[in-house]
């Protein structure tokens, strides 16, 4: 087939495993410039969401005083955001599957959701109107956005996927710590409308423009410069080919349902989820019940949204030597000891030292789990259905959730301060523990031609 606007001659070709792959066109044809653009447009766009969770945590004292509210009503609007978030991160894979090039929709209907959010926090003390204009819409909103920037580097890098995926999820970390400094040293009643309702048009305006930019590959599409077979099969050319074998067939959403992994990755999520979200609540609401200061407050909070984005990035690099299922069962045990030592800090009269280490170590176990998740659910359960298996996957997140803020909610409001932490450390523990037995669905063995005993060795796969 040839495309005659470029003159560009286009390929199907398949790999030793029967993979399909669309080969003959450069980034440069289909984009006019480099696919490192629909890399920077999804970080740029998940930096600009990244205030909603993190942000949140850090604003909350201040939203307290001046609302009138009580610790459970602030966690309620932060409690249905996440659920709203996870249950439009489906929605937005859905969305980006039936859009052919362009992804303006999905993005600008995000972009205006979060709008709605941020303006209606900024400018009512109503409870129910902030649940369903910030938590609601904004949950939604923000879920949108997230599915279509992943599933955007998930299509454009198929080669270099799980760092690519790990960059722009950790943007959703990061990202948040200028609007943690804002809002933990500047938000008050006096300026809480103006910086509330400016963050809202930042938002709207990076999120949108990144939508009218970014775009789609073709179905199956592969980088012009690499064999895709070669890449398949040759491990001097991809590294992480001995520890993370490719999917032995397509398992579409109701298949890897039947295979048992996709449920148990979802109860993974829901481990992972609670654990991050204790963790910001439980900053968030000592904040304000115990009086913790302001430096306190932001260097702990900063400190929990970046080891979240930096344990993306290093566990990804990570995965590719131990394998993905090993590096997952890792993070998840790191969260997991991180609770521990967030509850000997908070024993410790909330050492700042401690519980500033101990937050980036929980952020860092925690983050990690959800984008080695991507590439787990792609090696596992084929290329076709990578968007849909992960949606919901991630959906756990809105059970999780839920779970982790009432654990919070528990410590700050409750005398006994010690159970909820040895819960929420029990959660990370157990999420590390189910891993070992997560297996890959398909054969045990697979024997690429030409190998010896000891590559094939290699390539022996244990889950």
């Amino acid at each position: 087939m040839t495309d005659i606007r470029n003159d560009t001659t286009i390929r199907e070709v398949r790999d030793f495993y029967g993979r399909r792959y669309r080969v003959g066109e450069s980034d440069r044809v289909l984009l006019g410039r480099s696919r490192s653009w629909m890399l920077w447009l999804p970080m740029a766009a998940m930096l600009a969401i990244s205030l909603f969770q993190y942000g949140y945590g850090a604003a909350l004292p201040a939203l307290v005083e001046a609302t009138g509210w009580s610790v459970w009503q602030a966690f309620a609007v932060l409690g249905l955001w996440v659920v709203c978030q996870a249950a439009g991160s489906p929605l937005g894979g859905w969305l980006y599957q039936r859009m052919r090039v362009w992804l303006a929709v999905p993005m600008l209907a995000g972009a205006a959701c979060c709008l709605t959010a941020l303006v209606t926090l900024a400018h009512t003390d109503d409870l129910a109107a902030v649940l369903l204009g910030y938590s609601a819409l904004g949950g939604l909103g923000a879920g949108l956005v997230y599915m279509t920037c992943i599933a955007t580097v998930t299509e454009w890098f198929p080669e270099r996927l799980a760092s690519r995926v790990a960059m722009v999820g950790a943007a959703f970390g990061y990202g948040a710590i200028p609007f943690v400094i804002v809002a933990g040293y500047a938000l008050g009643p006096a300026n809480r409308t103006e910086l509330l309702a400016g963050a809202g048009v930042i938002v709207f305006g990076v999120v949108g423009a990144c939508g009218l930019a970014m775009r789609k590959p073709p179905k199956n599409w592969w980088p012009a410069e690499i064999d895709p077979r070669r890449w398949a099969m040759d491990r001097r050319l991809n590294r992480s080919l001995p520890n993370n074998r490719p999917a032995a067939r397509p398992y579409p959403p109701l298949a890897a349902l039947r295979s048992g992994m996709l449920p148990l990755m979802f109860l993974v999520v829901v481990l992972t989820a609670a654990m991050a979200l204790f963790d910001i609540a439980y900053l968030a609401g000592t904040a304000y019940t115990v009086g913790l200061p302001a430096t306190t407050l932001v260097a702990a909070m900063a400190a929990l949204a970046a080891g979240n984005g930096i344990g993306r990035a290093v566990t990804s690099s990570l995965a590719d030597r131990i394998g993905r299922r090993g590096a997952l069962g890792r993070s998840l045990l790191a969260g997991g000891v991180a609770q521990f030592g967030l509850l000997a800090a908070a024993t410790n009269d909330n050492h700042p030292g401690a519980l500033v280490c101990f937050a980036a170590l929980a952020g860092a176990g925690a983050g990690a789990g959800y984008s080695l998740l991507v590439s787990l659910v792609r090696d596992w359960f084929g290329d076709d259905a990578t968007v849909p298996n992960y949606g919901i996957v991630y959906s756990g997140k809105a059970v999780g959730g839920v779970t982790g803020i009432v654990l919070a909610g528990l410590v700050v409001t409750g005398p006994d301060s010690v159970v909820p932490f040895v819960v929420a450390g029990c959660l990370g523990l157990l999420g590390a523990a189910l891993t070992r037995w997560m297996r890959q669905p398909g054969p045990a063995f697979v024997r690429l031609p030409g190998m010896g005993r000891r590559e094939r060795a290699v390539t022996r796969w244990d889950g």
